[in-house]
């Protein structure tokens, strides 16, 4: 989608510049901390406290969910997802489940983004691309998936085929990068490649993979950029986040919770007033 050309707010660059050093510095912070998961997890609060506070009012954010479908299938344990929490309520409090249906977007926040850490994340997006939200799954291929058929033939597919997919937005947010600087941005994605080729899944499932203080990758289109000195990568970031979530949101259908309980209510029966008189 074009975007108009606009003058850049300095306002907003300067709050967004501030949360990415608030951020660094909640890193460095949790250093201290020995115990590994408790540093993950401040990580993870951190990005998630700000996402609270700038995101729409209307949305949710959450840690450390799983994400179920109607069938009881269930993702890996996220570290931040994103709903609609006006239309969508939680499944569960605890342990923290939410409807694949209100899923939008979710982080996997890594301290250090390793080969290992990779694997893990493209193992996490592979269980959420599994899910059956409506009925239908979760895809990132492109934006086109609403254009309309080019010929009859096309349409007739189309009719017989899956009902169209659902979009969500995936990213892996890390702090720092175990390749070195030198010629990062290639190294990183030839990892990427040699993961998912390894896991035989595809590059789109995720979405974004931002270091902090290094560059980001967009797997799906297979470009990137190194030039974090020179440009907020976490604002870009944010700025496609939001327009993602207004976007997707506004195409998601009403969520059904009854598609959870399985059956109706049993034993209803049709009222009449008045009551007919028993005959003899």
């Amino acid at each position: 989608m074009a975007h108009r050309a606009g003058r850049r707010n300095s306002s907003v660059r300067t709050v967004l510049e501030e949360a990415e050093q608030n951020l660094l510095s909640a890193f460095r912070k949790s250093s201290m901390t020995r115990h590994k998961g408790l540093k993950g997890d401040s990580r993870a609060r951190s990005l998630a406290d700000f996402l609270e506070k700038r995101l729409p009012a209307g949305y949710g954010v959450y840690c450390k969910v799983e994400v179920v479908d109607y069938m009881d299938q269930r993702s890996n344990e996220m570290d931040i997802v994103i709903i609609d929490k006006i239309r969508n309520s939680l499944l569960s409090d605890y342990p923290l489940w939410v409807p694949a249906e209100s899923l939008l977007a979710y982080i996997e926040v890594k301290s250090v983004l390793t080969r290992s850490q990779l694997r893990k994340s493209y193992a996490a997006a592979e269980s959420v691309k599994s899910l059956r939200p409506f009925g239908r799954s979760f895809t990132l291929t492109s934006d086109n998936i609403n254009d309309a058929p080019s010929d009859a033939s096309t349409a007739t597919k189309k009719k017989n085929a899956e009902p169209k997919p659902l979009r969500c937005f995936r990213t892996i947010f890390a702090y720092r990068s175990d390749l070195t600087e030198r010629d990062w941005l290639m190294k990183e994605w030839g990892r990427v490649i040699e993961v998912t080729s390894d896991l035989q899944c595809p590059l789109n499932v995720i979405d974004r993979i931002l270091v902090l203080n290094r560059g980001m990758i967009n797997p799906p289109a297979k470009t990137g950029t190194d030039i974090a000195a020179k440009s907020s990568l976490f604002q870009q970031w944010f700025i496609n986040l939001v327009n993602f979530l207004i976007r997707e949101n506004g195409r998601r259908p009403a969520f059904d919770l009854q598609s959870y309980s399985g059956t109706t209510f049993p034993g209803w029966k049709a009222l009449q007033y008045p009551l007919k008189s028993p005959v003899g």
